[in-house]
């Protein structure tokens, strides 16, 4: 285990056990094909690279969020809420969100759901706060 002090929150995670379990079964949700899903894989490059930086030690790949959640229009986009389920536990709940680079806020929960298949317990999560723009050549939903 590994822990990690990021802002209030206090973490101790098994980044080996997360790492094999996103390596295992890929997309946790399934591969949705929704729009909105489509359109997180199509943008999410565009995030500044502090945002990828930020999980990546933690075992978690921004392109691979274990449940994605769109919460509708904002100024420049839609309001992303991408969600990963990390194994180990949340030592200390920090207090707001925290900000990771322009546009994109994180936090640590213990009771976000969706509760993925087979993954390592005790676990919790992470998730970010996110803005990206529409780019399918499809209308928004």
């Amino acid at each position: 285990m590994t822990e990690f002090v990021l802002g209030s929150y206090r973490l101790e995670v098994d980044v080996e056990a997360t790492r094999a379990w996103y390596g295992r079964y890929g997309n946790a949700t399934g591969g949705c094909g929704c729009a909105y899903c489509r359109n997180y894989a199509a943008a999410v490059g565009v995030l500044p690279p502090e945002a990828a930086a930020f999980l990546e030690p933690l075992g978690l790949n921004l392109r691979r969020p274990g449940d994605i959640g769109e919460y509708g229009p904002r100024q420049g986009g839609r309001w992303y809420m991408p969600m990963w389920h990390i194994a180990g536990r949340l030592l200390e709940a920090g207090e707001g969100e925290l900000p990771i680079a322009p546009g994109v806020t994180a936090g640590f929960a213990t009771d976000m759901g969706p509760f993925l298949r087979n993954f390592p317990e005790p676990c919790f999560q992470c998730w970010l706060s996110v803005t990206l723009p529409w780019v399918l050549a499809e209308p928004e939903p």
